[in-house]
């Protein structure tokens, strides 16, 4: 008798839990339904572009989903190319900030490529300003989000009015950003770090690191960024349809240190180019273009300092965000300092001037 309770209560026991697991499947099952709707429905609606996901999945032992090929396009622009493809995103809750009384996530972005676009007509820019990207982000992820990180990146601009057709890229780009709400105790203006690595068209590294107030609509940041040892040769498209130049050899360099701060921006842009050399004699057809590229070539032989055999400038930024100045003159006397007074070194400047 005791024996068939036993065994009966053992039945009993797995029925539980059988429906229990069940349960928890279905739930699964219908919670992923249910967010990837919801997502979509999010993504729908953002201003001149539109967003979607292809699929999403739940990891509930973890309190974390993956979404899976995130795709936002711009609306009615006739490019080709999204603005944003992310190939999975990880949402994850931060267990450790639990201890600081805060619900906050961990966000691992693979293989994200952002992708700034101008149309074959030239009529559409696809640059994502104008939307209020924290709103998707919230929906997202309804919660505090404190890590972000990524791998495998790329960011680029192409433009297809161009030609020859524009695409100049950082890729391999991987790096992360901490502290986005403050979940540590600080009384630093610019709490969340910035760590950002990649390679760039060329075969250059960028590398940049910085600290920025990400609770702020407009973030405050105080940023450095260096891309060294470019190879010119690779911005040939570039040069040509901007400039109508082609590059036979060179090295690029270019540090930049910048601070915005309630939407205003001040810094610079030290671009350092070493042994340029612009045309091949040899390969030029047509008589118009030579003479232009002889000229140019002319000029920036003056223009190079010799000793270090470097063609190079300091171009301040001032303004406001949707209206950054360059002073041109600064520009000019920058290249002629280079030239004649003392050449630019390889590297930030610190406030030195």
């Amino acid at each position: 008798m005791a024996y068939r309770i036993f065994r009966r209560k053992r039945y009993i026991v797995a029925a539980v839990i059988g429906l229990v697991l069940v349960v928890l499947i279905v739930a699964r099952l219908y919670l992923s339904v249910w967010l990837l709707g919801h997502v979509n429905k999010a993504l729908a609606n953002m201003d001149g572009y539109h967003g979607s996901v292809e699929g999403i999945s739940i990891d509930l032992y973890r309190g974390a989903y993956r979404i899976h090929k995130l795709v936002i396009v711009k609306k009615n622009a006739g490019i080709p190319t999204p603005f944003m493809d992310i190939a999975q995103i990880d949402l994850s809750l931060q267990w450790g900030a639990l201890l600081h009384g805060r619900i906050v996530s961990d966000i691992a972005l693979d293989q994200p490529i952002i992708t700034f676009a101008t149309s074959a007509s030239g009529a559409a820019k696809q640059s994502g300003a104008g939307v209020d990207w924290n709103k998707p982000i919230r929906e997202l992820m309804p919660i505090d989000i404190n890590v972000v990180t990524f791998t495998n990146g790329k960011l680029s601009y192409r433009d297809f009015s161009a030609s020859p057709k524009v695409d100049i890229y950082i890729n391999r780009m991987h790096g992360e950003l901490r502290n986005l709400r403050n979940v540590v105790d600080t009384t630093t203006p610019l709490p969340s770090s910035i760590v950002v690595a990649g390679d760039s068209i060329g075969k250059g590294t960028l590398h940049i690191a910085g600290h920025m107030n990400i609770l702020k609509p407009v973030p405050d940041m105080d940023l450095d960024a260096k891309l060294e040892n470019a190879n010119l040769v690779a911005l040939t498209d570039y040069s040509n349809a901007y400039a109508a130049i082609d590059i036979k050899k060179g090295k690029l360099s270019v540090y930049s240190e910048l601070s915005i701060k309630n939407n205003r921006v001040s810094g610079y842009v030290k671009p350092i180019a070493t042994d340029v050399s612009l045309i091949d004699l040899r390969s030029a057809s047509n008589p118009i273009k030579l003479v232009w590229e002889s000229t140019v070539a002319v000029v920036v032989a003056i223009f190079t300092n010799h000793r270090n055999d470097q063609f190079a400038t300091k171009i301040p930024l001032e303004g406001s965000l949707d209206n950054i100045s360059t002073d041109t003159w600064s520009a000019i006397s920058g290249i002629i300092r280079n030239a004649f007074i003392e050449a630019f070194d390889k590297g930030f400047d610190r406030d030195k001037d």
